[in-house]
């Protein structure tokens, strides 16, 4: 009887996440994304992971992250990072939160420049 109950329940929360997972949006940020397949575009995976430039990502991700007043949108940039330029990519809940993130870039022993391509994502 024990196992017939414990199977049930799993029957039962398999069938409610199908049900969630049906009505989620779909993600699709295709467009946005079309220029990350050129040759010379900056992205993650082609970024140079020297010890040096490792560093300085987790010195710019710790600035970003310990600002409590950032969304988690804004926590969540990319960041790329190469001889002292900083490009920022990804969605942020608004203006302010845009110029917060590059100003936290900016303040960084180690960043001579920022290149700010966050977009502010739409309200839902």
């Amino acid at each position: 009887m024990h196992k017939g109950a414990t199977l049930a329940c799993v029957t039962l929360a398999l069938c409610a996440a199908m049900a969630q997972a049906k009505d989620a949006p779909e993600a699709d940020n295709s467009a946005q994304n079309v220029g990350a397949t050129r040759k010379d575009a900056v992205t993650a995976e082609k970024q140079n992971n020297v010890k040096s430039n490792v560093e300085a990502l987790a010195e710019i991700r710790k600035a970003i992250v310990g600002d409590d007043g950032l969304s988690m949108n804004a926590k969540n940039a990319k960041i790329l990072f190469s001889k002292g330029l900083v490009t920022l990519k990804g969605p942020v809940d608004s203006e302010s939160e845009k110029a917060k993130v590059e100003e936290l870039a900016k303040s960084c022993s180690v960043v001579t420049s920022v290149k700010n391509m966050l977009t502010v994502a739409p309200k839902k």
